[in-house]
This record gives C-alpha cells, structure tokens and sequence, in this order.
C-alpha cells in the first residue's frame, strides 16, 4: 500500500442487508435471520506472528532482487575467436546503465571483460527493441565518446535508442474493455493500474462490484469455504494483508465489502459501469470495414472491437440466466482495442424436475439465489439433492438455521475437503504430492470408517506411493460436513439413479428407500456453461484462454473439475493474479503471443461440445487440465512472462502464512467445531458417542508440515521460525 493510503477496515456488525446495497433479485427470499454472527471474531486470543510481510518478502528475495541476472556467454571472446585472441577477465562488475533522455537507470551484473554488443543484445531482448537500436555513450574525461560494439563495457554508459528499460507496449487507438467486476476483473484492473495503464473500462450486469457468485448465485448466508489468505484482491507483493477479516472463513456480505472497500481504495470504482450488459460485439479491420476473419499473424489487421451494450435490470436475471429484452432499449456502442472477458465460472444450475412435485407440499428449490425461504427450515428434516462444494456449503447452511435431520442424496460420493488440509495446501510453497494430500484427509475421514482411497475420483498403485485425482466437482470444503455425519446429523445416501418420484412431505428413491417427513429439498445439481458468451465473443475454439487465437480477445473462466498429480492451492486469488497478469502481457505484447506460443501450436485448444443435448458445454468452458497445460505452455515460450511470474508461489506461500499461523488457525477451525458439536448435542444428536475432539492439533500439524517440507524439498521461510517453533 502506497504511503499515506489507510487500511481498510470495517465495523465488527455486518449482517445487514440495508447497508450493503445489495442486489433485490425478483424472488430471492429474505435469509436474515440468523440467530449469532456468522462473522464473529475466532480464535482471538491467539495472536498474529511478530515478523511483518516486508521483512519475509525481502528476505525470499535476497540481495540482488530486481537487478539483471548476470548472462555467461561461453561461446564469445575465447583464444580461438579471431577478434580477441585472449581470455577475458571473469570478474563481476555492476554495470549502470542510464536512459540519456529520461534518466532511467538499470543496474546489470556483467563480467570485467564484456563487450558493448552484449549488453546491447541483453538490453535488446529485455524491451523488445533491434540490438542495432541500441547505443553507448561513455565519458572520457572532459568529453563524451560513443561506443563500439567490440569495445569493453565500463562502470557508467549512457544509452541512446531506447525510450525505457521496460519492454516497448503495444500502443492502441482505443480502450481496452473489460467485462466482468468479479474477482479476476478487480484483479485485472489493480494490475493495470499499476502497471500505469488507465485506458480500460469495466461493465458489469451488476449493480456494484463483486462479481456473479457472490452478488448473485450466493446465499445471504453463504461463507468462503478456503481461507481468506488464499482469497481477497490485495494479493500481490505490493499490497499489505488484509485487515477487514475477523474469521479465516468471512461471510459473503463482509466478502462484497471487502471487493467495494479494496475497489475504492485503490481506485477503481471510476472505471466501472455498473448494471450494463455487452449484448454484441463486432470485429472492424483498419479500413473501417466490419470483418468475421482474423489470422493471428496478421492481428494487427484488426483495428477494434465495438461493442454493444444496454442498461439492465435486475429482473432480467433468472437462475442466472440472462433474459434479454423484447426490444432495445438504452444501447450505446463502445468502441476497445481489446476485450478482458470474465463471464464467471458456471453461472447457470443444472436444472431438475422431479416427479409429483406439487403433491409434496413443502419448499424445494435450488439451494443458491436465496430461492429457499430458510426460515422455514427449523426443527424440519431437509434433503440435499447432489454432493458438490454448494451442497456441502447448504449442509452448514440448514445446520445454523436449525433443520432437524439432514440427508445428502447423491449418484456419487466426491471428496470432501477438511479445512485444515485445505489449509495446509494454500500455505505450501511447493505444492503438496496427491498422495500427502489425501494422507492428511485421514483423521477426518476415520470419524466415519471411510477410507478416502477408495474414492472413484482417486487412482493409485497398489501400495499408495503415487495417486492421480480426477473429479468432475471441485472439493467441497468444510468440517462440519464430518462433523454432522458423526453425530448422526446428517446422512449421505448413494443413490445411484437418483430420485425417482415425490409424494406429500417423502422422497422416494429408485432404489425403493422413502425419506419420510421430509418438508424442504434443496437441488445442487452443479452448473452450466452460458452458450451465450461464445456467441458474444465469436467463438470458433479456444486456444488456451484466446479466442481463436487473438492476443487481444481474452476469456478466462476459472476451469472446472479437478485434475491433479499435486495440490498447491483451493482457492481462487493465486489464479486471479496470473491470469490477470498474463492476459494484460499478451495485449500489451502480442507479438510475443504470436510469435511464441501459437507458433509453436503448444496451446490447448477447445470447442463447444453438444453431444448432451441438456446439458451443451460452450468452447469457453475448459477443464483442469487445459488450464495447466496453457499455464506451462505460456511460461515455456514466453520467458519475460515467466519471469514477471516468477515471484508468484512465494506470495502465496507468505501472504497465508501471515494472514493463517499454524496455532490461530487451528485455535479457530477448533472454536467453530465446539460450537457446532454443542449445538447439534443440545438438540438431541450424537449423545450416545464419544465426543468428537477436533482432531487436528498444533503438534500432529507441525508434524504433517515438516513431512510435507521434507517430502518436497521445501525452504523454511522467514515467518516459519516463529510459526513453528524453530530457531532461526
């Protein structure tokens, strides 16, 4: 944070949908009433770690951070090359290097006895510029003499050719648009600002920032399931830690006012244009002619995309469906030089119809939209239809407002994610191996004598070395999933068919099993992809995250499934500072794009797939593994990019160390399953058993960090000393 700027705070009371402005969607029910704060401070006792960001960041850095890495060229200046005749010296000098006309300075690490034409060629490949571009000029006594190419460098050069020691950008006749105000969107804008880019506008169908899940498909109710130090939009180098966060796992009101506050800190509340929708978009080339062809080598055939929006209304959304008006009304053209689109990852459920439904005389719904009236839900049995994150999210939901037994029905059983070991990914530096990942899942998994291996979405030799796992539905995240199976809260049915008919309060199941008394079903079917935004964007396949391979129309819905040979994170904020970064480089640079990646023909490509008629799956709607693979791609032939990203892992690890210390964690996630097992004892379950210690401890926890550091080779950080317990 910037000196002078203040942190921002908020007062300990959120729950209050007055204050927040939230979206009024038309049948969204009223879920307020919640008898404690789901935002109540943990684990206050505990205190945060001593040592400060900056202290850590710059000891990960070491000294020399930021400066050119020193370039042997072996090849050059030996005994056999005619030009020298001699060894050179092997000495290290720092080299300064001065802008004659703007007085920007760069120091480089170089050998005693290296020429002039190999600082030009590393100055050269550093901004983009011909090595012949660039020139020297050195102080000679009283006067000033220009360079050689053969000539030996010296301490102090100035240097002619160039305009700034950053590579040369692109420059544009128009604005870049950027369409969606979510999480990777505020992200894009932080990372233009500060980059000094502030020729861009955002539009958001929303009425204020925050995105579609959160403003939208969220319960008033819903939580964050990983931990906020994996997820909030000041995750950079350059941005303090959070401060508005009283609980690991924040609310998803006190989620929209950390998006407002951070967007207004930070200024980017000015760029946006709320409650509009880009209905359109069409391509022109430089003759002002409108085109359907484009051919990455020529990209620069392409002189914008206008755009056609129109003001919405909150009504117009439905299931997360856009319903577009009759006629046109409050259009407007905006004509950009290139498109950051971030339509949100599915937006739209998959939808179910039961049989008999109006014989069964209570409230079914979709778990999400605030569709279900939970005030209706106390002292009642609930069934929850699907087993991904959002139905593991709804248990937790119908537990606060009281339900009486809850029942998962489901075809299958995915994995489900303890916060600990949620926790113990987001904070690794090297990514946990699948095999560690699932090890550490145990404990939790023993409350209910289940083996986690066993698990369709997990495939392994037969010793349990190594593992792969593929599941269609993200984790969901959450002990009280554990929690109220235990205590004979809640019970998960596998029902492979599913649910066969309804009948007044009773779900029958194809299997023949009737769940009697039965007064409110929730349906977490998982989502869909909107064919809509490969219309919009003139889809013909990704290419990675391009739109038919156009530097300059990027698409970044986050992938879905789970697809992992290791586990670095749960979380969405490390992606959203990639992906930001990475698109802003390619429209800043597309050449680089163009000439790297997509002639080498290493990005993954997709198309829209309509062979389930219900359920059509667009070509921007990409799996795990085509995620990775553009990641690796990019970074393999883009090395200005992968060095601009190469700091990355170390704030993710840094920034979840210090929001999340081993024993406040731990103190939290065990003060809010107390809570819960109270809770569910007092209404009667759970009584004739045990009572469930959490068992995650401060030492058992340690002990599964140093497996994981010595399994991986993995550094003590600075913060790790005190976190753990070790002297430095």
């Amino acid at each position: 944070m910037a000196e002078g700027q203040k942190k921002v705070v908020v007062s300990e009371e959120t729950w209050d949908n007055a204050q927040l402005g939230l979206v009024a969607v038309e049948g969204r029910a009223s879920n307020v009433n919640l008898n404690h704060n789901p935002d109540k401070a943990l684990a206050v006792n505990v205190p945060f770690l001593k040592v400060t960001q900056e202290e850590v960041f710059k000891s990960c850095r070491g000294e020399g951070y930021n400066k050119e890495p020193l370039i042997r060229h072996t090849n050059w200046w030996t005994k056999d090359d005619p030009l020298g005749g001699h060894m050179r010296s092997k000495t290290i000098i720092e080299v300064q290097a001065t802008i004659r006309d703007s007085g920007e300075t760069l120091t480089v690490p170089m050998e005693t006895g290296a020429t002039i034409m190999e600082l030009s060629h590393l100055l050269a490949y550093k901004t983009g510029v011909d090595p012949g571009e660039v020139g020297f000029i050195s102080k000679q006594g009283c006067s000033f003499r220009r360079m050689y190419p053969s000539d030996q460098i010296r301490p102090k050069l100035a240097v002619v050719g160039l305009e700034s020691f950053s590579k040369t950008r692109t420059k544009y006749k128009y604005p870049k648009a950027v369409i969606g105000a979510g999480h990777i969107g505020l992200k894009t804008a932080m990372i233009l600002l500060k980059k000094k880019d502030t020729d861009f506008v955002i539009f958001d169908r929303m009425s204020r920032v925050g995105g579609t899940s959160w403003m939208y498909q969220a319960n008033t109710t819903s939580k964050l399931q990983t931990e906020f130090g994996a997820y909030h939009l000041e995750f950079d180098v350059d941005n303090p830690l959070p401060t508005m966060f009283n609980s690991p796992w924040p609310s998803r009101n006190r989620l929209l006012q950390h998006f407002h506050a951070v967007s207004e800190e930070y200024g980017i509340l000015p760029y946006c244009k709320f409650s509009t929708n880009v209905k359109d978009m069409n391509l022109f080339d430089i003759s002002g002619a409108m085109t359907k062809m484009f051919s990455p080598a020529k990209w620069y055939m392409i002189d914008k995309y206008q755009l056609t929006t129109e003001t919405i209304e909150v009504a117009q959304l439905h299931h997360g469906r856009f319903q577009p008006r009759a006629e046109a009304k409050n259009e407007a053209i905006f004509d950009s030089s290139a498109i950051f689109f971030y339509p949100g990852n599915l937006t739209i459920p998959r939808e179910e119809t039961y049989k008999n439904e109006d014989q069964f005389e209570g409230e079914i719904g979709y778990g999400m939209f605030d569709e279900v009236d939970y005030g209706v839900v106390p002292g009642k049995d609930a069934v929850i239809v699907g087993h991904g994150a959002f139905a593991v999210e709804n248990v937790r939901t119908c537990c606060e407002y009281g339900a009486n037994k809850c029942y998962i029905v489901c075809r299958r059983k995915n994995i489900a994610c303890p916060r600990a070991v949620s926790w113990l990914a987001n904070r690794s530096l090297n990514p946990l191996t699948c095999v560690s990942f699932l090890n550490f899942m145990k404990p939790m998994y023993d409350f209910l004598g289940w083996d986690v291996w066993e698990y369709y979405a997990v495939s392994t030799n037969e010793k349990r070395t190594t593992c792969m796992i593929q599941q269609k539905a993200r984790f969901g995240i959450g002990d009280i999933y554990f929690l109220s199976q235990y205590m004979g809260k809640l019970e998960v049915v596998i029902e492979p068919k599913g649910v066969k008919k309804l009948s007044r309060h009773t779900v029958h199941l194809d299997s023949g099993r009737k769940l009697e008394n039965v007064t409110v079903i929730l349906k977490l079917l998982g989502f869909v992809g909107e064919l809509e935004n490969d219309r919009l964007m003139k889809i013909k396949e990704m290419a990675g995250f391009w739109v038919n391979e156009d530097p300059r129309r990027y698409l970044v819905a986050e992938p879905v499934s789970v697809m992992a040979n290791n586990m670095g994170g749960t979380s969405l904020s490390p992606g959203a500072l990639n992906w930001s970064v990475m698109g802003i480089y390619f429209i800043h640079h597309p050449q680089d794009f163009v000439g790297g990646v997509v002639a080498a023909g290493m990005l993954p490509k997709h198309t829209a797939d309509y062979g389930d008629e219900g359920t059509p799956r667009p070509a921007y709607v990409v799996d795990a593994r085509h995620g990775t693979s553009t990641g690796m791609s990019v970074t393999i032939y883009t090395p200005h990019l992968a060095q601009e990203c190469s700091f990355d892992g170390v704030i993710k690890a840094v920034k979840h160390r210090l929001c999340h210390p081993v024993s406040k964690f731990l103190a939290a996630a065990k003060e809010d399953w107390d809570y819960y097992a109270h809770k569910f004892l007092a209404e009667g379950f759970g009584t004739d058993k045990p009572y469930p210690e959490y068992p995650y401890n401060v030492e058992f926890t340690k002990g599964l960090i140093f497996h994981h550091m010595q399994e991986t080779n993995e550094p003590m950080l600075t913060c790790d000393y005190e976190d753990l317990g070790m002297q430095g």
